[in-house]
């Protein structure tokens, strides 16, 4: 079962339209995948200072800048298209941008989880948040990985892509970054989500349901995290996430 996944589903309206129909999906799995969630944060947090400026970059509701908050106490930036999203991002205390080019400061640190994928010249986006970074400021960036484990499902939420280590690579040593760690995520996660390339999703009753979800994030990413750190973080998983310096 494909935990994450599901909750790129609710996210494609990020570059799709202004005006999303999912909200009730997108608060859901702010509750049935907490430990998924609160691992994107934690997979950069010895890169990140609670002394940082942070802006995330397609923040949805505020899951992840709330982690954040939690963990460092730090208020992010949010850069959200959606409407009825930056409505709720203003109402948790955010300040909030409709797009990168409204941030009118530098900051230290730029975090972006499962938006990439979905903007189709993902280099000149690359560009512009590198632009929005001070210098020898840090970007995080959580991907999906591996063109392997593409379904239709990628296709109906929008995504050009699934990325490769080679792929994300050479795209930030092209517009102006340095990697610093890249890695990995969510081994299980792997085997999970080619199992339902062959076996099917349903969001209602099926894998990729609320019920699936709370049991994936409850009893199998726990064992998931365990054995990215036992070494297979380096060889395969779900996901791919990425540290990078502006370097010019």
């Amino acid at each position: 079962m494909d935990g994450r996944q599901c909750h790129e589903k609710f996210r494609y309206h990020y570059f799709m339209s202004e005006r999303y129909s999912g909200k009730e999906e997108l608060f859901n799995i702010e509750s049935y995948l907490p430990n998924y969630n609160r691992s994107i944060v934690d997979y950069c947090k010895k890169y990140f200072n609670k002394k940082y400026s942070l802006l995330d970059f397609g923040s949805g509701i505020g899951t992840l800048p709330s982690i954040f908050k939690d963990l460092y106490g730090v208020s992010a930036m949010c850069v959200e298209l959606d409407e009825d999203n930056r409505d709720k991002l203003s109402s948790r205390g955010y300040q909030v941008f409709k797009n990168i080019e409204e941030v009118e400061i530098k900051v230290d640190f730029i975090f972006s989880s499962n938006v990439l994928e979905h903007i189709e010249d993902d280099s000149e986006t690359l560009r512009k948040l590198n632009a929005s970074l001070k210098d020898n400021g840090l970007i995080y960036l959580y991907l999906p990985a591996n063109m392997l484990l593409w379904t239709e499902l990628d296709e109906e939420v929008g995504h050009h892509r699934r990325y490769s280590k080679k792929e994300i690579l050479m795209k930030l040593n092209k517009t102006g970054f340095k990697v610093v760690k890249i890695n990995y995520a969510d081994s299980l996660g792997f085997f999970a989500a080619l199992l339902t390339k062959y076996i099917g999703y349903d969001g209602e009753k099926g894998v990729g349901s609320p019920k699936t979800l709370r049991f994936y994030d409850k009893y199998i990413f726990p064992i998931s995290r365990i054995l990215d750190n036992l070494g297979l973080r380096f060889f395969l998983g779900k996901n791919i996430y990425v540290v990078a310096a502006k370097s010019k």
